[in-house]
């Protein structure tokens, strides 16, 4: 095989692979999305490995029509083969960065990226993972090899670094998931605009078992022998069709409403609430995204307390009746999150520079490039 040769784009930018694996992990996409959006593109160009193409296409051709997404076979499936294949795009396209968001499968894409010859490795921690995880023993046995082949980790909060990188977790860069703030400002008239009535709550995200749907589902029809209201889901994924099954079961087709994947900003804007009963998460994009709109969160007790940044939020343990009477219970809508949050460090206008410059000064110690 061809010796590793550090090459530039066509337009004389370095390039950075941005390994993603499972396209459907919104927040994380949408993470990197926002970076690339904001952050000075003069210098980096940003390709996007996946496993398949899918709707991020076209947003990533506005922001940059010379990025390229990139398929490459599945990780968990059949990490030689997929081993190989990136290595080789790697290799051939001459990447200074190889950014794995893979968490635990970085140790296979990051070994790649070893092999390849790509001299800056970042191992990426977006969530964390306990025993009630999917696939926890798997990603236990991988923990350890995950960031092996690192040169630099990162992390989108220190619960986070500390879960996936232990006792380096110091070690780890927080970068953190932040957002265009001016995008989910609160809008009075949304509610209306959308037609809605009564009290509503939200959740945004997959329609997988990390989100614990359909525990969901069950302390919602508990609270609606409390008071009437809508429970809106706005997402996509395998899990839907079980999910819709199962509040027909439980007769709350009327007050369940399953809300395509699109622009959430408007549904923020117009809920009362915003839900999410995790069994585990890094840090919920979604979470920031509905304080910047003013919304009180519940929060399941296995997020981070960091994502609380305006002080609205409450965390819930996973017991049906405890989730029921949060829901039913009236809460004020936050006030001043866009500054709460643009001082926390969640202003992407303001952070956007942050993910350039760990590029820039990660080439220079390693290559000496000016």
């Amino acid at each position: 095989m061809d010796e590793f040769t550090l090459q530039r784009a066509e337009d004389g930018r370095w390039k950075a692979a941005q390994i993603v694996g499972n396209t459907r992990i919104g927040g994380v996409v949408s993470c990197v999305l926002n970076y690339y959006k904001f952050m000075d593109r003069r210098r980096w160009r940003l390709d996007f490995f996946a496993y398949e193409h899918c709707g991020f296409d076209e947003e990533l051709r506005a922001i940059d029509p010379a990025a390229r997404v990139l398929t490459i076979p599945r990780f968990d499936r059949d990490p030689l083969r997929a081993m190989s294949a990136l290595q080789k795009l790697l290799r051939e396209g001459g990447y200074a960065v190889a950014h794995s968001h893979m968490t635990t499968l970085s140790a296979f894409a990051l070994r790649a990226a070893r092999r390849a010859g790509v001299p800056v490795r970042i191992c990426h921690a977006h969530s964390t993972f306990d025993r009630r995880s999917d696939h926890y023993w798997i990603k236990a046995a991988l923990r350890p090899f995950a960031a092996k082949d690192a040169t630099c980790r990162m992390a989108c909060g220190r619960l986070a670094a500390q879960n996936l990188f232990r006792r380096r977790a110091k070690e780890a860069i927080i970068l953190p998931n932040a957002i265009d703030l001016e995008r989910f400002a609160p809008d009075p008239l949304a509610k209306e605009r959308l037609q809605l009535q009564g009290r509503n709550l939200l959740f945004v995200g997959r329609f997988a078992p990390q989100k614990n749907l359909h525990f969901l589902l069950d302390a919602f029809a508990l609270a609606l022998q409390r008071r009437p209201m809508t429970l809106l889901l706005l997402g996509a994924g395998a899990g839907e069709k079980a999910l819709r099954e199962r509040a027909a079961r439980a007769d709350l087709s009327g007050r369940v409403r399953f809300i395509p994947q699109g622009d959430p900003a408007p549904w923020y804007a117009a809920a009362d609430a915003f839900v999410l009963p995790s069994l585990y998460e890094g840090f919920p994009v979604v979470g920031l995204e509905a304080q910047a709109a003013g919304l009180p969160c519940l929060f399941s007790d296995k997020i981070t307390r960091e994502a609380d940044v305006c002080g609205g939020a409450a965390f819930l343990p996973l017991d049906r009746e405890a989730w029921a009477a949060a829901m039913a219970e009236d809460a004020p809508r936050l006030t001043d999150c866009a500054k709460r949050l643009q001082q926390a460090g969640y202003d992407i206008r303001q952070e956007a520079g942050r993910l350039r410059e760990v590029y820039d000064r990660a080439l220079q110690s390693l290559v000496g490039e000016e």
